[in-house]
């Protein structure tokens, strides 16, 4: 499996990811509403400081929700 930032966004093995498109055991749900848009570099930046020795739990998850609130 490939990821991959580019202008359009998330990529997964050379295609773009919505990750509000979801299909489990052939149902799925898709959307046609765009994304807004990232920067790769700093949601990259905020998950790596979340790695460090020194991180906490609650740094963790800090993290995960300045990432998710895009």
């Amino acid at each position: 499996m490939k990821i991959g930032f580019n202008k359009g966004g998330l990529t997964i093995d050379g295609k773009m990811f919505n990750p509000l498109d979801l299909s489990v055991d052939g149902h799925g749900i898709e959307t046609d509403g765009d994304l807004p848009n990232v920067e790769p570099f700093e949601c990259l930046e905020n998950l790596s400081a979340a790695r460090g020795e020194g991180a906490t739990r609650l740094d963790q998850i800090r993290a995960l929700r300045s990432v998710l609130r895009r």
